[in-house]
């Protein structure tokens, strides 16, 4: 299974990055899962990368809300790439984010499928996000 990490420049988006990276590695392996790709990107990464990875991720990591979010449904799109979108977010931010979603109308709450995740504590986001991988 190809990755993308959207928001790989997060403190969350390193430390998942380092757990599939591990998970690809053998170092760490969950039933289930075989990593393939590990796509990282950001709002600074090149505009050829991030289409390459939306042609072919198989499951998206969404760290990063609002504008960003667009460019990365904006280019799954263009590759008609429906695969799941996990968006992932604190419990602090949950309001921000709907609220942002609601008012722009941000195309990624109608994808398919989408996962939204209210990640509640540090230390169990990354093993929250590895169980929605297993599910997908």
């Amino acid at each position: 299974m190809n990755v993308l990490i959207w928001g790989s420049d997060t403190i969350l988006g390193h430390g998942l990055f380092s757990t599939l990276k591990d998970i690809k590695d053998g170092v760490f392996s969950p039933a289930n899962i075989e990593i393939g790709e590990i796509f990282a990107c950001d709002a600074n990464t090149n505009p050829a990368d991030i289409d390459e990875a939306c042609a072919h991720a198989d499951f998206v990591f969404n760290m990063s809300y609002g504008g960003y979010s667009d460019r990365l449904i904006e280019s799954l799109d263009v590759h008609n790439n429906t695969c799941p979108v996990l968006l992932s977010h604190s419990v602090a931010d949950a309001k921000l984010f709907h609220e942002y979603a609601k008012n722009n109308d941000v195309t990624i709450l109608e994808w398919s499928p989408n996962y939204d995740m209210e990640l509640l504590s540090i230390e169990a986001q990354v093993y929250d996000m590895i169980g929605a991988l297993q599910c997908a």
